[in-house]
């Protein structure tokens, strides 16, 4: 299992494919908030109320992450 990680974890295409992965999780909400300014479509707020922002907050959060992960230069890390 080790070696299996190992192996993904040093291919630069599958770390770039999660990262861009973790982007597209983050791209409609961020698309979502000046639409919702302009009154294109109705708000985060309208639609999830104040207390339920935290849903899209951690979905964000979340995809940033992963995007992290998969932008991380493995590579260079080794000391």
């Amino acid at each position: 299992m080790k070696n299996l990680f190992d192996t993904f974890a040093r291919s630069r295409r599958a770390r770039r494919l999660v990262g861009f992965g973790g982007l597209l999780l983050v791209l409609p909400i961020v698309l979502w908030l000046p639409l919702g300014w302009l009154g294109l479509v109705p708000t985060m707020v309208a639609v999830f109320g104040v207390s339920g922002l935290r849903l899209p907050a951690g979905i964000v959060v979340a995809g940033l992450l992963i995007a992290a992960v998969g932008f991380w230069d493995y590579d260079r890390d080794s000391v």
